[in-house]
């Protein structure tokens, strides 16, 4: 049987967050250090637009590419050589860079040595916190492969995880965690009742068709969706209110929960009729869309490498400025194409390549 081609939009998507990612790290540590201590980034208006829906983004994609894997590992052994190829895929990065960060430390003389049970703590929570969208991905992933191999997608026991997500810790990333969840799994259920959903006449007349509609979609999400924005505030950063409802004002924190689901929801749905709607307009070849592609398919390194480029490298040099958006564009240029060039270098080095996301070299020419 032919294999289904590639759909491009996923990884235009994933393009396009992969810039917002960027620019966002570059306004929250690229805008001088009295700006990244004070934590005012959380007060602008750019950075609470790009983080009200970007991570989101990246998560329910994440969750739609995971159901063709899932499908196609039929036997205990495949599934077995399938988790754990994911487990490797994305734990390996988050090991390897922490040890390498510890190693500079120490090398820069900014660790202090206090024996080797608190290095050994330091080290593992390190570890559990570092990089927390893959740790996210990968207990999603594990929680769907648990559901569909062995309680048959159970929508009572999804219900009741949901729930007790609302009534378990925070720490150590669990809110983040949290968080993310449902987005990944609305992803991967659009994968997996793709040609179901396409068959109903309200979904085909909304997703599958141009014109017209596909101009009312992206009007009226986007009124949805900038509507919904509108209100998002430092409160609404899932950094600083966390998920959980204990020890805290019930509806409060519900409403805020509920409302940043929402408007990352909307946000989704909005920049994909407005992508899918320039992707019919310009086509694929269109420079734009194939440069967008291609930041896409390298979002995962780009992701590691500019995460470790702004904070050790923008952060250092922009110490003293004050903050500017077309400076912070700037900067965002510039690692976007520092971390291009690290991550092709990388992607086709044996063993190296794992450090971005690479299971085997990427050839020099394809």
């Amino acid at each position: 049987m032919e294999e289904r081609r590639r759909d491009i939009l996923p990884d235009v998507l994933k393009g396009f967050g992969a810039v917002l990612v960027v620019l966002g790290h570059c306004i929250q540590s690229g805008s001088g250090q009295t700006y990244l201590e004070n934590a005012r980034y959380f007060e602008d208006g750019l950075y609470q637009f790009i983080y009200s829906f970007h991570m989101p983004l990246f998560m329910i994609i994440s969750g739609y590419y995971a159901w063709p894997g899932i499908q196609r590992a039929e036997t205990p052994a495949e599934r077995k050589k399938m988790i754990q190829k994911k487990c490797v895929y994305l734990i390996t990065p988050i090991v390897a860079w922490k040890l390498i960060e510890f190693v500079y430390m120490f090398a820069m003389g900014t660790y202090i040595y206090q024996g080797v049970g608190v290095l050994l703590k330091d080290i593992s929570v390190g570890i559990l916190t570092n990089f927390w969208f893959l740790w996210a991905i990968l207990y999603s992933f594990l929680l769907v492969c648990l559901m569909h191999y062995r309680l048959q997608d159970s929508a009572w026991l999804y219900a009741l995880i949901f729930a007790a997500t609302f009534f378990t810790p925070d720490g150590l990333g669990l809110n983040a965690y949290k968080y993310m969840l449902p987005y990944y799994l609305i992803g991967f259920y659009v994968n997996k009742n793709r040609e179901r959903l396409l068959s109903k006449r309200l979904c085909r007349e909304i997703f599958g068709s141009g014109g017209l509609r596909t101009g009312l979609a992206v009007l009226v999400s986007g009124i949805v969706f900038l509507t919904l924005v509108s209100f998002f505030t430092a409160d609404s950063f899932i950094y600083l209110t966390g998920y959980k409802l204990i020890g805290k004002n019930y509806i409060v924190q519900l409403g805020i929960d509920i409302y940043r689901f929402l408007v990352g929801l909307c946000g989704i749905v909005f920049w994909f009729f407005v992508w899918r709607a320039l992707l019919r307009l310009c086509g694929e070849q269109c420079r734009g869309v194939r440069l967008a592609a291609y930041l896409g398919r390298r979002g995962f390194g780009i992701y590691i490498i500019s995460g470790i480029l702004v904070p050790y490298v923008v952060s250092p040099i922009s110490a003293d400025w004050v903050p500017r958006y077309d400076v912070n564009l700037a900067e965002t240029v510039m690692v976007l194409l520092a971390s291009i060039v690290i991550v092709d270098t990388l992607r086709r080095m044996r063993l190296i390549c794992r450090l971005v996301g690479e299971v085997r070299p990427e050839p020099l020419h394809k």
